[in-house]
């Protein structure tokens, strides 16, 4: 880890509450591992707004209570396994800011987020007002140090999931974000489509090999780079449907196929509709 880090940390200035991160030597303990973690959206405000960049870690109701204006009933991890790690990018001019965390991986010895931030592009916002971007996960309870990086944000990503109209119940609709070193689980897609970057997710520790599966993508799909297209009628008669997300470098293609084997349907789309379904089955062992 010691190598990864020397490449990839860059100083920035995130305090928790008054004190600096400490991004000194770095040790080197083992193999690098992602970390399970996942997403936390609250709906209470912050008593009061950073002047800078900052970290919080939230290690209790008790803290909870102390920094967070209270917003009715909320579901709170278990403290006594859980922590919540929150990145405040510091006010901005406008809105269109954004910070996110996109992975988080550890050694023996010390855990680093990576985390990427946007600024509004040609001068597009929706708000002509200070704002305050943050991102909120949960991770496992660790006494290891915390190291931050700036890294690019992810553009180059695949969704795969399958769906049903008369759907109920937890995880009915699988969907998987398989990406080059993690892959998330979105557990609670209920309104189909989504916005992904929306839905709550959870990162897993499995590392997939995204590469081998973009190499089972058939050409006719390839060809398809930025555009929607529907195979058959999914879910016409309630036999559900399957979905892929392609992004490449934030072009995004995507596709449902009918679980059916329609006409319109090639030989080379029904393969990759079985490997889709693969994946999803994989995936959800690994959850």
């Amino acid at each position: 880890m010691k190598s990864l880090i020397s490449i990839m940390l860059v100083v920035f200035s995130l305090y928790s509450c008054s004190d600096p991160i400490d991004s000194g030597d770095t040790q080197n303990c083992g193999n690098v591992r992602n970390v399970a973690y996942e997403s936390f959206n609250y709906c209470g405000q912050l008593k009061e707004n950073p002047t800078k960049p900052i970290y919080l870690l939230i290690n209790s109701t008790e803290e909870m209570q102390q920094k967070f204006n209270t917003c009715g009933t909320v579901t709170l991890p278990d403290f006594t396994q859980k922590r919540i790690l929150g990145l405040l990018a510091g006010p901005k001019p406008t809105g269109g800011y954004n910070i996110k965390i996109q992975s988080v991986i550890e050694d023996d010895c010390q855990i680093l987020v990576q985390y990427s931030e946007k600024a509004p592009t040609d001068g597009n916002s929706e708000t002509q007002a200070v704002t305050y971007p943050a991102d909120y996960v949960i991770l496992p309870k660790s006494t290891k140090p915390i190291l931050f990086s700036k890294v690019y944000d992810v553009v180059d990503y695949a969704i795969v999931g399958t769906y049903l109209g008369q759907c109920s119940g937890a995880n009915c609709n699988p969907f998987f974000r398989i990406e080059n070193y993690k892959v998330l689980q979105y557990p609670k897609v209920v309104n189909f489509p989504a916005a992904f970057n929306k839905t709550d997710y959870k990162a897993l520790i499995f590392r997939d090999d995204y590469a081998a599966f973009l190499l089972k993508v058939p050409t006719e799909i390839k060809n398809l780079k930025g555009q929607t297209k529907t195979f058959g009628a999914p879910d016409d008669h309630d036999q559900g449907g399957v979905y892929l997300e392609w992004s490449q470098a934030g072009v995004v293609t995507k596709i449902y196929l009918d679980t059916d084997n329609t006409t319109d349907q090639t030989p080379e789309v029904i393969a990759f509709k079985k490997v889709i379904q693969d994946k999803i089955a994989e995936l959800k062992t690994k959850s």
